[in-house]
């Protein structure tokens, strides 16, 4: 049983629990009972230690009491300083509406400011512009009174001074003052344009078939200045253009009624156009429009002749062209040489028309070189005007005509059976005879086809080029328009006379026929020669188609040399030959166009060569000529460049004067020549003929230089370095291969030389192995691309060449040996 605690005790525990926070340490505490008689003690020691609590704390108080004080000073500081403070921010709080005030007076000051300054601006603009305005109107009363005076460059400088001040008024178009002086300068231009154009006309006065020029060179520049500064030079000069036309040059170039023509007189400066009874003279047509030119040129300043030789230069060349040259292009072949004349003063006067800087004389050389066609299409018209007339005439004139034909035949036919007597008209005769005349008569028609065939085709210059077939294939040239012939019904009975001819041929052949091994005595005595006649009607129709015909081949025989001029002609071109290249494969591929299209438009036609024209030899030979005259000019651009080349004189000397300068004169004039020959060739070859051209003689030119360094045995390293320099300047001729397409991506094009220059990358691989030492040539040889280019042997000279002998070339050379076996 626990023992009793005493109240004391348990008013301890009580104390020391709120006190201290701690818990009774015996177990006689804890289970005790607190029962209501121990309230009493444990009030008292409760009492006793508020005391002693109470007691510390005044002690404490009376120890810390200056601190509080300082305490209370602080806070009554304080309380001070927010009083103080929050007065401060009334203040400042009053002072922002009162700045807020201030501020809002400002704005609305500166807003008065502002508009008394736009005011202020707007009366100094007024200000100046009426002041621009009175000058303005000053200016204008000044160029008034001076185009008075007569000062019309003065009043010109005027004008354009107050047109330029009157622009510069601002908002001038809001202002009607302003509208009201445009009117006023607009009616002074006006009156100055009118006082030029009437000096103008004065000066040069254009009246029926007159034109006069009293106005010295000076006067009229000042004037053409005048009126270039109007604007009004251009219009000036299209009204002198079309009068000048219509007063001299069109009754000039027409022709009037009886093929007369008037003539150009000039006499000082007065011009006219005089009729005269003379006959129509093409020279002294060109003489007269020459001295047409020369009198402008002469009596008007650059100024005015200028711009009017480019209006009135094409008017010329156009009337010219369609009231006399276009009617003077002959039907007549053989009048083609007259008019060669009338080309030749074509050319001359064009010429002239260079010379003075004219427009026209381009067109005036194009059409000239047109007048094949401009013949070609005459006499087509011509000729099918000459078949609708005959079409037209019907029937025309019946007339009878006979067919004849002369056999051999023999007893045997039906011919003889009547008539086996020996007395007919040829009975006299002997078989030798007989055998003579068929002869005779054979002879002289073999003559006649092998000379027509002779000159056709020398003509061409084929003899050394056609076959057997080709010579008779050309006697046998079919009608030229299949379809008339198809409509005529000519050919239908071709094969039947063939096949007659071919009995012909046979039966004029005299038969021996062989009895035993002999000559038969009576094959001979059977035959005889009988001539058949019979006769028939025909109308006019036939007989004028012929006559057309027979025409037109007379033509054809005149035109079959054309390449027996080619040369001459061509020849006044220093690049006639590659003209002459590029005209035989257009026609050629012209033709082959013409020829297709023209089959395609017949596609029942019956496709045979007896009924359809067969150029295709013809084109052949067209194209080798063409070809021939592009190997001509190669060779003869080779031959020159191998010339150069020579004077170098294989480059053996290149260090030692004099040959030195040969040898880079050499270099210099092949390069000059290749970008020379580059330049003139790109203007007339396509782009790809043009690289394959540069690109054979360039290739020349670098076999050439490699055969030469090649067989030098010895090369010095100052005959290294100028070969090396001269393979350089022979290299930068690659910027002449650049390709036609720029390449994608603004990527760098590559050239295409070494496409078209054989032997380029050996050359190259020529320039590092001057240029390099012993141990870059091995390289080359074992890792690069040298072994492609170059056998082993050559490489090993060229090394023995440049290097003295060591055991460094002993090695070298013993590798690329070892290297090539491999």
């Amino acid at each position: 049983m626990p023992q009793k605690v005493s109240a004391k005790h348990l008013g301890q525990a009580i104390l020391d629990s709120v006190h201290h926070g701690t818990y009774p340490d015996t177990e006689d505490i804890i289970s005790a009972e607190f029962s209501p008689s121990a309230i009493p003690e444990a009030l008292i020691l409760f009492d006793h230690a508020r005391g002693q609590i109470e007691a510390r704390v005044r002690t404490t108080s009376q120890r810390s009491a200056p601190d509080i004080d300082g305490w209370v000073s602080q806070a009554k500081q304080l309380r001070t300083d927010i009083e103080t403070a929050h007065s401060s921010s009334q203040g400042i709080s009053a002072e922002a509406v009162q700045n807020e005030q201030l501020r809002q007076h400002v704005h609305d000051t500166e807003s008065k400011l502002r508009l008394l300054e736009g005011e202020l601006a707007f009366n100094q603009r007024l200000a100046r512009a009426l002041a621009q305005i009175r000058s303005i109107d000053h200016a204008i009363r000044d160029t008034a009174e001076r185009l008075r005076r007569g000062q019309v460059s003065e009043a010109i400088d005027t004008l354009a001074a107050t047109e330029t001040e009157l622009e510069s008024i601002p908002s001038a178009r809001n202002i009607k003052a302003v509208g009201v002086l445009d009117v006023e300068i607009n009616s002074i231009r006006q009156e100055i344009a009118y006082s030029l154009n009437k000096k103008w006309q004065d000066s040069i006065h254009v009246g029926l078939l007159t034109l006069s020029i009293p106005q010295d060179a000076q006067d009229l520049s000042v004037l053409a200045i005048a009126l270039h500064r109007l604007g009004l030079l251009e219009e000036g000069i299209s009204k002198l253009a079309n009068g000048l036309e219509a007063a001299i040059i069109v009754p000039r170039i027409q022709l009037q009624k009886g093929g007369h023509e008037r003539a150009l007189v000039i006499d000082g400066d007065n011009m006219r156009v005089a009729e005269t009874s003379s006959p129509s003279n093409s020279h002294q047509l060109y003489d007269d429009l020459r001295a047409f030119i020369q009198f402008l040129q002469v009596h008007l300043p650059t100024q005015v002749v200028l711009p009017l030789s480019k209006v009135l230069g094409p008017k010329i060349v156009e009337t010219l062209i369609s009231m006399r040259l276009s009617l003077a292009v002959p039907e007549e072949l053989s009048a083609l040489q007259e008019f060669s004349n009338t080309r030749d003063e074509i050319y001359r006067f064009a010429a002239v028309m260079g010379l003075y800087k004219w427009a026209g004389d381009d067109q005036l050389r194009a059409w000239s070189n047109t007048i094949p066609q401009l013949w070609l299409q005459n006499r087509h018209n011509s000729s099918l005007h000459q078949v609708r007339q005959l079409l037209q005439r019907g029937y025309g004139e019946i007339r009878t005509v006979e067919r004849v034909e002369t056999q051999i035949v023999s007893q045997q036919d039906h011919l003889f059976a009547g008539n086996s007597n020996n007395d007919d008209w040829d009975a006299g005769w002997s078989d030798e005879e007989k055998g003579s005349l068929g002869e005779k008569r054979l002879q002289p028609q073999r003559a006649k086809q092998t000379t027509d065939n002779e000159e056709d085709m020398s003509a061409w210059g084929l003899d050394d080029e056609g076959t057997e077939e080709d010579k008779t294939n050309d006697t046998n040239i079919p009608a030229d328009n299949d379809e008339e012939g198809d409509a005529w019904g000519w050919g239908e009975d071709q094969d039947i006379g063939e096949d007659k001819r071919t009995s012909q041929r046979e039966a004029t052949t005299p038969s021996t026929r062989r009895v035993n091994g002999h000559d038969d005595p009576h094959s001979r005595t059977s035959e005889r020669e009988v001539t058949l006649k019979e006769s028939y009607n025909i109308t006019s129709l036939p007989t004028g188609i012929l006559e057309l015909i027979s025409y037109v081949f007379s033509d054809i025989d005149a035109l079959s040399e054309p390449r027996a001029s080619a040369a001459r002609f061509y020849s006044t071109n220093n690049s006639g030959n590659m003209f002459l290249y590029n005209d035989c494969l257009w026609l050629a591929d012209q033709l082959r166009q013409m020829l297709r299209a023209r089959n395609q438009r017949r596609p029942n036609a019956v496709a045979s060569k007896q009924k359809q024209l067969q150029f295709d030899d013809d084109i052949a030979a067209l194209e080798a000529f063409g070809k021939r005259s592009y190997g001509k000019e190669m060779e003869s651009q080779r031959t020159i460049i191998k010339d150069f080349l020579d004077g170098g004189q294989g480059f053996g000397n290149c260090t030692e004067p004099p040959f030195s300068q040969e040898c880079e004169l050499a270099i210099q004039s092949i390069v000059d020549r290749l970008r020379g020959i580059h330049a003139e060739w790109k203007k007339i070859l396509s782009h790809s003929a043009l690289l394959q051209s540069v690109g054979s003689l360039l290739s020349t030119v670098v076999d050439k230089i490699i055969i030469d360094v090649e067989d030098m045995s010895d090369i010095s390293e100052p005959q290294s370095q100028q070969l090396t320099g001269y393979c350089k300047q022979i290299t930068a001729l690659e910027d002449l291969f650049s390709p036609q397409e720029i390449a994608a991506n603004g990527q760098e094009a590559v050239p295409l030389t070494a496409v078209y220059t054989p032997g380029w990358f050996k050359f190259q691989y020529l320039t590092e192995i001057l240029d390099s030492s012993l141990v870059d040539i091995k390289y080359l040889w074992t890792d690069g691309g040298l072994k492609l280019e170059y056998e082993a042997e050559e490489v090993v000279e060229l090394i023995e060449a440049l290097f003295d002998d060591s055991e460094h070339r002993r090695r070298a050379i013993g590798e690329i040996r070892r290297a090539s076996r491999a």
